[in-house]
């Protein structure tokens, strides 16, 4: 008999309990879809922006191919530059027609031209383009013989530490620099930082060499 009434007690508290989850889904039923909406709304803007990144992305790759391939034809075909000239007014994409285009005019020996052609794109995100646009501007200035500007830029790079970009590129042109304006002890000490603490990089063995030349 008290076998029977615990069945029976057990019976009616899951019945009871079946009760309480169907009342708490009829009155919350309305939350409950919204909710669901609200996630499944979640997940298809997710795939969207993924969809639109994919796409800029794609994007962006054909027309930095586009860039690349103007480039390579620059000595072949004169139109390429006032191509890569249009380039470099357009936006984030633009800067790598902007480096590329400078590095052909410094080849020519036309400053002026390259630090043109650069001087805007240096306003942009600090990515690897941003820095790679800076060191540039720091080789044009150097080239020139403005040491003095040289090194304020070499020096603003060295305290951002940027991670975009390789720091012993930025020690060895700072340290030519200093080496031009009488500063050896200084140089000297940023030879030596590239050749120990950057033994792959690629100024590692012209560092070396200044180091001997130096001490």
């Amino acid at each position: 008999m008290k076998r029977t009434e615990r069945k029976h007690l057990k019976e009616d508290e899951f019945a009871s309990g079946l009760q309480r989850i169907y009342r708490f889904l009829d009155a919350y039923k309305m939350w409950i879809i919204a909710v669901a909406g609200i996630a499944a709304a979640g997940v298809l803007i997710f795939l969207g922006v993924r969809f639109l990144q994919d796409r800029a992305l794609e994007r962006r790759g054909r027309i930095e191919t586009e860039i690349l391939e103007l480039f390579r034809d620059i000595d072949k075909n004169p139109e390429s530059v006032a191509r890569l000239e249009a380039w470099t007014a357009k936006g984030r994409t633009g800067r790598l027609a902007a480096v590329l285009l400078a590095g052909h005019w410094i080849e020519k020996g036309d400053l002026d031209k390259a630090e043109a052609v650069l001087s805007p794109a240096a306003e942009g995100p600090k990515d690897f383009l941003h820095y790679r646009v800076r060191d540039i501007l720091g080789q044009i200035s150097y080239r020139r013989g403005d040491y003095d500007q040289a090194i304020e830029i070499y020096r603003s790079l060295q305290a951002e530490n940027p991670r975009d970009y390789v720091l012993d590129v930025v020690l060895f042109r700072l340290a030519e620099a200093l080496e031009k304006k009488g500063q050896n002890s200084e140089a000297l000490e940023l030879y030596k930082t590239v050749r120990d603490d950057y033994i792959e990089g690629a100024f590692s063995q012209q560092a070396a060499q200044k180091v001997r030349e130096l001490e």
